[in-house]
């Protein structure tokens, strides 16, 4: 006697490994791996990398080259000229210090609802870290020459990179709960897409303001802080 064949509903689905979150996953960037030590890899990797750029960038900070006999008629007004000599700089190291910063809390957040992860996980987190380590380089261009449209622009780039692959990190990831928890309310999804959207586009705008003025493009900038409190704001007790 042939054996009925039970139907196969959403629960049967469900109970066959996830069938909407693992396929799509598995569909854009290979079989899905549980968090746990892989996951742990991921975000330890991903901080030394931040914790290395941000190093970098006060290794761009340096006094002039002395000789000795220099060194030894140096006065206290000579030094103080030579302190505050590199204060585009000073500004460059605060600037990419506060970015960068930006970038790792929210990198962090991210992983706290990331479950699991993929080859393609991998590779766009690769691709955003390539570009965090290399941040110390426009910053130095940008402290040698904040007055040059071509520094800012190129700073802005490079911000603007940074950026947009943060987004796709977490596009990625939350695109029909791929890598995050089914349960995760849309809304919070929605908020960090819009927050994560801010930064680049301040640099983008700056980018304009340089055809006018390098250093009003670079003041600018500031513009992001009140938007991403303003958005925080708004979606304040939501979640």
């Amino acid at each position: 006697m042939r054996a009925q064949r039970k139907p196969r509903g959403k629960g049967t689905r469900a109970a066959d490994g996830g069938f909407g979150q693992r396929e799509h996953a598995e569909a854009a960037g290979g079989h899905a791996e549980e968090g746990g030590l892989g996951l742990e890899r991921i975000v330890f990797f991903s901080d030394a990398v931040f914790a290395i750029a941000i190093t970098l960038l006060v290794l761009e900070i340096r006094l002039p080259e002395l000789t000795p006999e220099a060194q030894r008629t140096l006065d206290s007004a000579e030094l103080t000229r030579m302190l505050l000599e590199p204060v585009p700089r000073y500004i460059g190291f605060l600037v990419s210090f506060v970015v960068i910063g930006l970038y790792w809390a929210a990198h962090h957040r991210d992983f706290r609802y990331i479950k699991r992860y993929d080859n393609g996980l991998i590779y766009i987190n690769l691709f955003l870290l390539m570009f965090v380590v290399f941040t110390p380089f426009p910053t130095a261009v940008l402290g040698a020459y904040v007055n040059l449209q071509s520094a800012v622009v190129f700073y802005a780039i490079v911000m603007i990179l940074v950026g947009l692959l943060h987004l796709w990190l977490w596009y990625y990831a939350t695109h029909n709960h791929r890598l995050v928890d089914e349960r995760l309310d849309p809304d919070l999804i929605r908020y960090r897409i819009i927050r994560s959207t801010i930064t680049p586009l301040v640099f983008l705008l700056s980018i304009g303001i340089s055809f006018y003025s390098p250093l009003w493009a670079v003041n600018s900038w500031l513009i992001m802080i009140p938007c991403l409190l303003l958005v925080d704001r708004y979606y304040r007790g939501r979640f």
